[in-house]
C-alpha cells in the first residue's frame, strides 16, 4: 500500500506503479486527492458520492471519458467528507485493492498510511524541533 496513485495518474504510472516494478511485488495506490486523468474531475465525484451512501464503504467506479476504469473512490463511513482513491499499483486487481483498504481502514485514510504519516512527522518534530509540519 502506497501513498500515492497506482495507475490513476496523468501519465498511467503513479509512485505506486513505480515503486512495485522496481520491487516486482503487488502494490495499491492510495490517493488523497484526485489527479484529472482522462476527463475525471472532482465535481464528477462529489455528484456520484451522495452524503448518505458509503454506510459499508462502497467504492465508486472511476470511469474516464475513454471507458477505462481508472480506480475508485471510497468513503470508508459516511462521517468521511473526503473520499480517498484507490487505484492498481503492480502485480493486484482493482477488486483485491479494494478488499485490502477496506481491511484496513478506521478512518478516511487506510491505517497502514496513517501511522507513516504520524511518525515522520513526529520524527521530523523531534529532529528540526521547531519546525512546523502541516
Amino acid at each position: 500500500m502506497v501513498d500515492g496513485n497506482g495507475i490513476l495518474h496523468p501519465r498511467g504510472f503513479g509512485l505506486a506503479s513505480h515503486l512495485g516494478v522496481l520491487s516486482d511485488l503487488p502494490s495499491v495506490g492510495i490517493g488523497k486527492n484526485l489527479h484529472h486523468v482522462d476527463g475525471l474531475t472532482h465535481e464528477q465525484v462529489k455528484r456520484h458520492l451522495p452524503k448518505n451512501s458509503n454506510k459499508d464503504g462502497d467504492a465508486i467506479p472511476l470511469i474516464g471519458n475513454s471507458g477505462r476504469t481508472w480506480g475508485v473512490a471510497f468513503r470508508y463511513n459516511e462521517q468521511s467528507s473526503k473520499p480517498i482513491f484507490i487505484s492498481v499499483g503492480h502485480r493486484i486487481s482493482l477488486e483485491t485493492s479494494i478488499a485490502i483498504v477496506r481491511m484496513c481502514c478506521k478512518y478516511r485514510v487506510p491505517e497502514p498510511i496513517r501511522q507513516a504519516d504520524i511518525r515522520s512527522k513526529e520524527y521530523l518534530q523531534k529532529k528540526h524541533g521547531d519546525l512546523r509540519i502541516p
